[in-house]
């Protein structure tokens, strides 16, 4: 059975963790819709706690993450009701449904059967656009019956399309290539408004389409006076720089110690560091983001924002849905005895490890960078077992890993931590690397 048992070496090594972050610079920025400030939790150590849950929990991953887009309000026949009382059946309306004065009408606002994709005007018909929340990708459906973060047209209403994340009226072909029309320094591709920095459709420019497993983003240019420059990238660790905002997911709707914030704080502010362009770092709890689904844990964010995941899928929601929808590379699998990571695409077993045994000197853990297809979304996850082996994880990739960051050419690594001193805190020399791979 599964249960929460105790890290002394993770709390340990969490202190050290949090004082690195907090001797960097301040963050550039907050956090969108309820971010909370990098420094509030200075005085905090990760606290003790297992990767998994109680059995009165049902285990870590006792919360599957579905996606939600497109569903909601699909309902049986017949009025349910109506407006002002109309009566259950409406004989001689195609629809089953009418108002008090017996006038047939397509749907009914108040109980809105309209499919998927559609809303009931206040005309009594479907029209296109959000009906509610569950509707949207992103959760969050506008009083205009346009979905915020959209990632397709099916969730925009009549008139507009998905454009950058957002519902747009199209522009017109005669602005192919142009900025007329569009805002914020898009660009009209295929009446499109693109922003050719994070398009993988039009990355750099209208038409310049990324390969499979490709994402657009930025990178660093040669040049006097060249910031920056805009290409496809490989999806691949040695790619994670390749953004202008690094936001780090706070697991606060599952785990209340400071057990992994503290290791995603400190990768955060290990990239800000490191990342040439130098990204912009903010930090945001799971349920008050919107680079994610507060309620599916689905990322809706693009390729310009870099999601730091630090834990496993049952304390972070997204990398819950990532794992469910098999985009994330590997996959935690819990066990009457054992807990195991294996590779989504083959089911292959990567490593595994006993439930008994002392977590606190020795465990497993894994760094995998990934792209959503479907929102363009970024998320580098590093995870462990236990506690300990998160603790170990953000270590490996803040003094392993980064320095020599272009060699990191694998989307994930597994790796064996083993306490060699009785310190019972992560050293490079205790950590070995067990496979690799896209």
């Amino acid at each position: 059975m599964l249960r929460f048992q105790s890290s002394t070496g993770a709390l340990v090594f969490s202190a050290l963790l949090l004082s690195f972050a907090c001797s960097s610079e301040s963050s550039d920025g907050g956090s969108s819709r309820g971010g909370t400030d990098q420094t509030d939790q200075g005085g905090k150590t990760g606290a003790a706690g297992s990767r998994a849950g109680t059995s009165s929990q049902g285990g870590r991953a006792g919360r599957p993450a579905t996606d939600s887009a497109g569903e909601g309000g699909e309902g049986g026949e017949g009025a349910q009701g109506g407006e002002g009382g109309a009566p259950e059946h409406c004989p001689g309306c195609a629809s089953g449904l009418c108002l008090d004065d017996g006038t047939c009408v397509a749907c009914l606002p108040k109980e809105d059967h309209c499919p998927s994709g559609q809303y009931c005007t206040d005309q009594y018909e479907c029209a296109a656009g959000c009906k509610d929340d569950a509707s949207c990708a992103s959760g969050v459906c506008g009083a205009d019956h346009n979905c915020k973060h959209c990632i397709q047209d099916s969730e925009c209403a009549s008139g507009y399309v998905c454009s950058a994340g957002e519902c747009q009226p199209a522009c017109s072909a005669e602005n192919e290539g142009q900025s007329t029309g569009c805002e914020g320094g898009q660009v009209c591709c295929s009446q499109r408004c693109s922003d050719l920095r994070v398009d993988s459709r039009n990355c750099g420019a209208c038409g310049n389409a990324c390969d499979s497993g490709q994402f657009c983003g930025l990178t660093a240019c040669a040049g006097a006076g060249a910031d920056s420059c805009v290409t496809c990238h490989d999806t691949a660790l040695a790619s994670v720089c390749s953004v202008a905002k690094v936001t780090v997911i706070l697991d606060s709707t599952k785990n209340t110690s400071d057990g992994n914030r503290v290791p995603g704080r400190a990768i955060g502010a290990a990239l800000r560091d490191i990342c040439v362009p130098k990204p912009v770092l903010s930090e945001a709890e799971q349920d008050s983001v919107e680079a994610l689904n507060i309620t599916t844990g689905r990322p809706v964010s693009d390729s310009s924002e870099l999601l730091v995941v630090a834990g496993g899928p049952f304390f972070q929601s997204v990398e819950g849905y990532l794992e469910a929808q098999k985009i994330a590379p590997l996959y935690w699998v819990a066990k009457s005895d054992v807990t195991e990571y294996r590779k989504t695409a083959t089911n292959e077993l990567v490593v595994s490890l006993p439930i008994a045994g002392d977590h606190d000197s020795h465990d497993f853990f894994i760094i995998q960078f990934m792209h959503d297809p479907a929102s363009g979304s970024l998320i580098l996850n590093e995870q462990g077992f236990w506690l300990s082996g998160t603790v170990a994880g953000a270590y490996q990739l803040m003094h392993g890993l980064l320095p020599d960051l272009n060699q990191q050419d694998k989307a994930w690594y597994a790796y064996e931590w083993t306490d060699l001193d009785g310190d019972k805190a992560p050293d490079l020399d205790e950590i070995q690397l067990l496979s690799s791979g896209h």
